[in-house]
């Protein structure tokens, strides 16, 4: 039973909007276009595990993309399963390419077209999480249930190429993970806790998640008035639309939209905010009007604070809902 679905994260919309807003020519545009690549590729990773997992025949629940707090401090988990006799973290990489393990310097490796890539060794990373973890589960009273982890290479195409020992029985392709996890599953034949109980443990979890924003002034060089204004065409996607004739038109593509002005708050949202003025929303749009922006706005039916001349609306979207436009 799947208790909490996977989670777009914020990191990967707000790179996706300023990747698709930031002039070209910008010093870090290359630098968020390679790690808007990652996201995209660490969340389709992600996505993966779902048949592998479809395929358990025993009472299990799992938990996508959960965050918790522990003391001052969050810890993350790709997947969690969690059953009455044992829970099992998943950390799942999407890598291609070559992968080896250093074991000296706690490395993983990764060798794709004669080029090397370094990343800290998942199986330590995948380790901390179930430090963590075990102390949250004290925290809820649950002393007894084992936490097992595996590190996950979800991607076909990747090829390992482990000598340690220690990491082999870790790592794993994706298309050994139903029968690692039933593997598992014979190790620990006897309930700890009745199903009902990890149940309502499962659900605190989903209670107890903490949503990760993502700020991308502080991880780039980059200023709101780096951005490009206006509404993209949905059609062709590269060129700002006119107004006219209460239409959007776009000059290269000739493709006309009733509500292209919608996204383009969107994309707002996620460049600067979620509180903005109707000279801010004519400036982002660049339209004139002012009733035409308060038109735009009322329509929305956002929520305000303020008075007339001080008026601010409150753009409230839902992160996993409301953007996929930006993924398409």
């Amino acid at each position: 039973m799947i208790v909490k679905e996977h989670e777009i994260p914020a990191k990967l919309l707000k790179l996706a909007a300023a990747h698709k807003c930031l002039f070209e020519h910008h010093p870090d545009y290359r630098q968020v276009e390679t790690e808007l690549y990652r996201e995209r590729s660490g969340y389709a990773g992600e996505l993966r595990v779902d048949y592998p997992l479809s395929k358990l025949d025993f009472p299990h629940f799992i938990l996508h993309d959960l965050r918790l707090r522990l003391f001052q401090n969050f810890f993350q988990m790709d997947t969690l399963l969690l059953t009455e006799r044992f829970v099992l973290i998943l950390e799942v990489k999407n890598f291609t390419g070559i992968i080896t393990i250093n074991p000296t310097f706690n490395q993983l490796i990764q060798t794709v077209d004669g080029e090397t890539h370094t990343y800290d060794d998942p199986v330590i990373q995948v380790e901390e999480q179930k430090q963590q973890q075990l102390q949250w589960l004290g925290f809820s009273s649950v002393h007894e249930l084992p936490v097992e982890t595996l590190v996950v290479m979800a991607n076909p195409k990747a090829t390992l190429d482990i000598t340690s020992e220690k990491h082999r029985d870790y790592i794993i392709p994706i298309s050994q993970l139903t029968q690692k996890i039933r593997d598992v599953s014979q190790k620990y034949r006897e309930p700890i806790m009745p199903v009902d109980a990890t149940s309502r443990l499962a659900h605190k979890m989903k209670d107890h998640h903490n949503f990760k924003n993502y700020n991308i002034e502080k991880n780039f060089r980059i200023h709101y008035d780096d951005y490009k204004r206006g509404a993209f065409c949905p059609n062709c996607k590269a060129s700002i639309m006119i107004r006219m004739r209460r239409r959007w038109e776009c000059r290269r593509c000739k493709h006309r939209s009733a509500d292209a002005h919608v996204n383009a708050l969107k994309d707002y949202y996620l460049l600067k905010g979620e509180e903005v003025t109707n000279r801010e929303v004519r400036d982002f749009l660049r339209v004139e009007s002012a009733s035409l922006s308060k038109h735009f706005l009322k329509n929305a039916d956002f929520e305000t604070v303020g008075k007339t001349n001080t008026r601010k609306y409150l753009l409230d979207y839902d992160y996993q809902k409301d953007f996929s436009y930006l993924l398409q």
